[in-house]
């Protein structure tokens, strides 16, 4: 029941992309960045204090190139948001799953280790999901926004990595969130003024949108942290494509979004895939140790 827990992370992440693009008509990327940052590092700080805990650490570079990583693959997901539906969108940045388990094959054949050939079948058949996914969105003319999802969910395998290695070091998931939020918020406000012109006014019919994010995006990583901390990370991994279907019924809720055959039947290959490939995965990274 522990790992239910990322059924709450999936709600509340479609929830949040739902609150970006409709605050993506008030703000820009990077203004919606800086906000949802500024809100992590005030609930975080407030939590280390109350804990006693402390954000001094000898990693700081690793911190650095997770929190870059991280950051880029998020302001380019929030911007495919304002071009795509958000089932499309939320799909394509969940390809990562498919991108790591192609970097372990790759290592594999670096080390001229036999290759998993089942995990091998996962990924050309989730690449084969993509492209069905793609088809119709360079027909209606979406195809940009869909290769700026693909990057994020490359870009976020890349950041994933990036934690594994944190996390070997001994680092606390709080803390590289930490670093993650306090990177995000001077990335997104020095972008801000440097690419969209400042901060744009804060309204009564727009703050809904800013807390909205922020409240969501903090539930949904805490709900993530208590997933993985405590559930079963095999059945954490599989659930968290449940993200998918929340965030194509919310783009139905609410904006009447309509997906084609083709691409609903390629969002069901990447989703079958990515929970394959993840199951793989992990079990070939169990057998190494």
């Amino acid at each position: 029941m522990k790992s239910l827990w990322m059924l709450s992370a999936s709600f509340f992440f479609s929830l949040m992309a739902v609150f970006v693009k409709l605050g993506a008509e008030d703000f820009g990327p990077f203004e919606l960045i800086f906000y949802r940052s500024l809100a992590g590092v005030l609930l975080l700080y407030s939590f280390i204090r109350a804990r006693g805990y402390t954000i001094r650490t000898p990693h700081l570079f690793g911190h650095f190139k997770r929190s870059f990583i991280g950051t880029v693959s998020m302001s380019i997901w929030f911007i495919s948001l304002t071009m795509l539906p958000i089932g499309t969108s939320m799909t394509l940045n969940y390809t990562s799953p498919l991108f790591m388990a192609s970097f372990m094959v790759i290592l594999m054949l670096m080390r001229k280790q036999s290759l998993p050939w089942a995990l091998l079948g996962c990924i050309l058949l989730g690449f084969v999901g993509v492209v069905l996914v793609l088809q119709p969105s360079f027909s209606s003319g979406e195809m940009l926004g869909a290769l700026l999802a693909l990057s994020s969910g490359f870009l976020g395998s890349i950041a994933y990595w990036q934690i594994k290695e944190l996390g070997a070091l001994k680092e606390p998931s709080w803390r590289i969130v930490f670093y993650f939020t306090v990177f995000g918020t001077f990335y997104g406000l020095g972008g801000c003024y440097l690419l969209e012109g400042g901060l744009s006014p804060i309204q009564a019919d727009n703050v809904i949108y800013l807390i909205g994010m922020a409240l969501c995006a903090t539930l949904a990583q805490c709900s993530l942290t208590m997933a993985f901390g405590q559930g079963n990370v095999l059945l954490s991994s599989c659930l968290q494509f449940s993200a998918i279907v929340m965030a194509e019924l919310m783009g139905l809720i609410f904006f009447n979004d309509k997906l084609t055959l083709t691409t609903e039947l390629g969002i069901v290959v990447i989703m079958v895939a990515g929970i394959a490939a993840t199951m793989l995965t992990r079990k070939q990274n169990a057998s190494k140790r």
